[in-house]
């Protein structure tokens, strides 16, 4: 019999992707109220059940000890009483988690009977064997890599709509021809997405709507723009019964699938996956929506797109509902603010204004504008290689 121990902190995915590499038969988790109350066990065991084909259960095949985190003698004596009569049985001892106290604790015990210890190190997917000191092993890697879902159950939090996040993918691939299009020739259609902006932008939440727009077309990329969504043309009216998706799509929807695409072409590549359009409950039941979300060697990123200006946006606050999402997830989340807006940019340097890219900074986002949108993709490439 195999027991893997791993001891539980806020940082659930190191204890699961080594449960996924060796696959004990027995699980046993040195765990804390407070972690008990936040159910990080829970969180953990959902997540590793979805992959493996054998199920970890409570009561059956794994156990939990509840030990006060800065108490070494407590937590000796709770593992005392716990391995009677499991005294020859072969133990790996996960080290990564729980306070320094309890990871002391932790060795000491284990020390004395057949066990593996073993180490995880942040923002690496590989395990170390530290002991024997004298002896020390090359890393070895850990192969396994989180979905999104996986990612968001291993945080207690839960995608709301895969139903709408396929859709929107289906719908993305569809009309992938036609957004690298927009991207590309984006400059000359500035303004003619201002003015659907501002007839579309309250009519979001409507199944149909029949636009009607009288416009001056004012270049080749505007009249193409037309043609290629067969809107209907009498002088200087252009004409159309647009669905839901498609207000969507004409009102910031087209940079998100541009956005999606860049990060789907990457998959394989140091993308492992990536939703769009996907809302998410956390354990209080507050919902929160992300434009894209995607993981990378076991890591977290998102993406927020604003394509049209942000008027009501003085500050351009957008960046603290960045920082507000971000503190849902664990420690690792990093994020992009991909935006056609004018109002970042400070006329006189043509830089990111000083007050903007600070705040980005701090909620550890990447801005990136219209100038750099067609390198989104170089851009993702270098950030993820780092």
């Amino acid at each position: 019999m195999t027991t893997m121990v791993s001891l539980i902190s806020e940082q659930t995915v190191p204890n699961i992707l080594a449960i996924w590499h060796f696959q004990p038969e027995r699980l046993l988790f040195v765990s804390t109220e407070k972690m008990e109350r936040e159910q990080k066990v829970r969180d953990i065991l959902a997540t590793v059940n979805c992959r493996l084909k054998k199920t970890y259960k409570i009561g059956e095949n794994t156990q939990s000890i509840i030990v006060l985190e800065d108490s070494l003698l407590q937590c000796l004596r709770k593992l005392e009483e716990w391995i009677q009569g499991k005294e020859d049985e072969r133990f790996i001892i996960n080290l990564t988690g729980g306070t320094k106290l309890m990871s002391i604790a932790v060795f000491e015990f284990f020390k004395n009977y057949e066990s593996k210890m073993i180490y995880i190190p942040i923002n690496k997917n590989e395990y170390i064997s530290p002991f024997p000191i004298r002896s020390p092993k090359q890393p070895k890697p850990l192969a396994d890599r989180l979905t999104v879902d996986e990612y968001l159950r291993a945080y207690g939090l839960v995608m709301v709509n895969p139903d709408k996040v396929k859709r929107c993918i289906e719908s993305a691939n569809r009309l992938k021809e036609v957004t690298y299009w927009m991207a590309d020739h984006y400059p000359a259609l500035s303004d003619l997405m201002a003015c659907f902006g501002q007839q579309l932008r309250d009519k979001r939440d409507k199944k149909s709507f029949s636009c009607v727009m009288d416009y001056n077309v004012k270049n080749q990329e505007e009249s193409a723009f037309f043609e290629r969504f067969h809107f209907r043309k009498d002088g200087n009216t252009y004409s159309k019964p647009l669905t839901k998706d498609e207000i969507g799509y004409l009102t910031g929807g087209w940079l998100e699938d541009y956005c999606f695409h860049c990060v789907a072409a990457l998959q394989g590549k140091g993308v492992d996956d990536v939703v769009l359009n996907i809302n998410i409950r956390n354990a209080q039941g507050r919902e929160n929506e992300f434009d894209i979300i995607f993981t990378a060697g076991n890591a977290l990123y998102t993406i927020e797109c604003k394509s049209l200006e942000q008027y009501h946006d003085k500050k351009f606050d957008v960046l603290y509902k960045i920082g507000a999402l971000q503190r849902e997830f664990g420690l690792r989340v990093q994020s992009f603010l991909v935006t056609t807006s004018s109002q970042i940019i400070d006329k006189a340097t043509g830089q990111i204004m000083p007050h903007i890219q600070e705040r980005a900074e701090q909620f550890q986002t990447q801005i990136i504008g219209l100038d750099h949108l067609m390198d989104l993709k170089t851009i993702l490439e270098k950030r993820l290689s780092r």
